[in-house]
């Protein structure tokens, strides 16, 4: 088994890889490897010359005390089922990590198996029923990314947060459904609304008001955000997210991203 970093040539072999571990719909898949693809930061396992397992470490940054920092994070971690429980997985993390003199993030599928390889919990949001709140006659205004990135930043500002590209606000606002207010915003997927930010107040009330209307039943929130103060914190439950090599990391918010 050799561990190395992908090459050029290995963009059909990653694509079928990537497409048969997680039966992924053919235009994400395009996308994502039409925009994202970058062999010097793809570190597979090749056996008899062929390849049987990778991970994507995509260039990243983070924001935290007021300072933006270099991070890798991985996604598409993927190994073809005949070759799991080998420890090709494990290798190619630990590659990963000896490769860079950085902090290693993801948002795992398998929370467990990343512990077990070094990997901790950064943060955590709450998740809160949405009751007794009278829905809004409002609609949703036209989403910004400037805008999304502006209140995310501000949301996350005490204790900092994975930073998002274009690239990775499109990923999101492509695959989530989003509701914007004028000082916040919300992705909603399978009616729960599992990222939400609010600048004030008001903002809070708007977005609530504006889940309600859309047959939201679930909000996921920080603890400290404006949100959480017009919601009943004791039907509130914890929601971890994101992990990091790097225990400095704590605090700071990682979710799902590519």
């Amino acid at each position: 088994m050799i561990i190395e970093r992908a090459n050029q040539e290995d963009f059909s072999s990653l694509k079928s890889l990537w497409s048969e571990v997680f039966s992924e719909d053919p235009v994400f898949l395009e996308h994502f490897f039409t925009v994202r693809f970058a062999s010097e930061h793809i570190f597979v396992a090749r056996k008899d010359g062929i390849i049987v397992s990778a991970l994507h470490a995509l260039p990243a940054q983070y924001l935290q005390g007021g300072t933006i920092k270099e991070c890798s994070f991985i996604v598409g971690a993927a190994t073809y089922a005949s070759h799991r429980k080998q420890g090709i997985m494990g290798a190619l993390l630990a590659a990963v990590k000896q490769a860079y003199n950085h902090p290693i993030t993801l948002f795992p599928a398998v929370r467990p198996f990343y512990e077990a390889n070094g990997y901790y919990t950064t943060s955590s949001v709450l998740a809160f029923p949405l009751e007794g709140i009278e829905a809004s006659s409002a609609a949703s205004i036209p989403m910004d990314i400037e805008h999304l990135d502006s209140h995310y930043r501000t949301e996350h500002a005490l204790h900092g947060c994975l930073l998002r590209d274009r690239k990775a606000w499109g990923f999101l606002t492509e695959g989530y459904q989003t509701l914007c207010v004028q000082n916040g915003y919300a992705f909603i997927s399978g009616g729960k609304a599992v990222e939400t930010c609010a600048s004030d107040e008001t903002a809070a009330k708007e977005l609530l008001a504006l889940l309600a209307s859309n047959a939201v039943t679930e909000v996921h929130t920080l603890e400290n955000a404006f949100l959480t103060r017009l919601l009943d914190r004791k039907k509130a439950v914890p929601i971890p997210m994101g992990m990091s090599t790097d225990t400095s990391m704590q605090g700071v918010y990682i979710a799902e991203q590519y």
